[in-house]
Formats: structure tokens, sequence, C-alpha cells
């Protein structure tokens, strides 16, 4: 009797032993081909700070985009931006702010400027601490927590476009104005 339990034993773990070298061979087969995560252009376009959008769009209207890259560049945002037709559209360089570049990015054509915010007194908000210029984005590291940032708005003060930063704690950390080039134009009341 004992014998017969050790071969139904036997039988049985063999029996699995099948089925478990069936279904590797089976998810072998049907493995999924896609192994990084898709991109498309219109997402990287879309991720794109409005300012930059807009430029791009009023340079080259629905023209299909390839490929859309970030770099910093000596503490300054670029967007470079590749087309499908590049005969037709070189790839166009775009500052932050939405002036369009030259490839040795010197400004070709200047950002608009937004008077209808300073006048409301609205910034273009909704920006981000990475869209921050560099030098800006040092003192606001050196002043504050960067977790601790609930907004940070963009504004043109007469000719000048400023950076203003509030953070959570308004107590502790007061709001900061900040040139591009980091110069702190005021600070709120300590």
């Amino acid at each position: 009797m004992r014998g017969v339990w050790l071969q139904a034993i036997v039988v049985g773990l063999a029996f699995c032993a099948g089925c478990a070298s069936r279904q590797n061979d089976h998810q072998q087969v049907s493995e999924n081909p896609y192994r990084q995560p898709l991109v498309s252009p219109g997402g990287q376009f879309g991720s794109l700070p409005p300012a930059v959008q807009n430029s791009v769009r009023a340079q080259t209207g629905s023209t299909e985009i390839e490929a859309v890259a970030k770099t910093n560049v000596a503490g300054r945002m670029v967007y470079e931006i590749r087309f499908q037709n590049p005969e037709l559209f070189p790839p166009m360089y775009v500052a932050q702010d939405g002036s369009v570049l030259n490839p040795d990015l010197s400004v070709a054509v200047g950002a608009p400027r937004d008077n209808s915010q300073v006048l409301t007194g609205a910034g273009a908000g909704g920006l981000k601490f990475e869209d921050l210029p560099g030098p800006a984005a040092s003192v606001v590291r050196s002043y504050g927590p960067v977790d601790q940032i609930a907004a940070i708005d963009r504004q043109m003060w007469g000719n000048q476009l400023t950076y203003n930063v509030s953070f959570k704690d308004e107590v502790r950390y007061p709001k900061l104005y900040l040139a591009s080039d980091g110069t702190v134009l005021k600070e709120g009341h300590k």
C-alpha cells in the first residue's frame, strides 16, 4: 500500500512539473514586446510651460512635432523642439519665458509681454521650482525649504521679469520677489 501512495505522489509531482513547464512556455510566447515607456510628442509638448507652447504654436502653427528636449544651459532652461519636416522647420530653441532663440542661444524673437497680468495683479502662476532660472532657484533654495513653496508666479514689473515665490508658512518665510538673475527685489516682512 505504501508503494502505491509513493507512486501516486511521484506521478502527481511529475504532472505538476509538466504543467509548470507548459505555463513557462506559454509566458515566453505571449511576452509583451514593449520594454520602454511610451512617450508621444504630444505628451512632451503638453508638458512644456505655457509660454513655450504659445511661442511654438505662433511660429509653426500645427506642424507635427517629432521630439522635445529640455536642457539647462548656464542656469537657463532651454527647450529644443524638433519637427517631422526638418527641411521646412529646423530645430526650434525656446527659453522658458517663450523667447525664441537662435542655435547659439541668443534671442531671435523676444517673449511677448503680458501686461494684463500686471494690471490685474495676477501672476502667470502654476510655475514649478524647476521652471525658475538657475540663479533665482539658488536664492530660493537658500531662503527656505523648496518643499514648502506654495506658489511661484511670474510678473512684469515695468520692463523687468520677476518671480514671486510664496511659501506655505508665510510667517516664517515671507513672500520673496526675485529677478531672473537671482537679485532679491523685495522680501516680505519678517
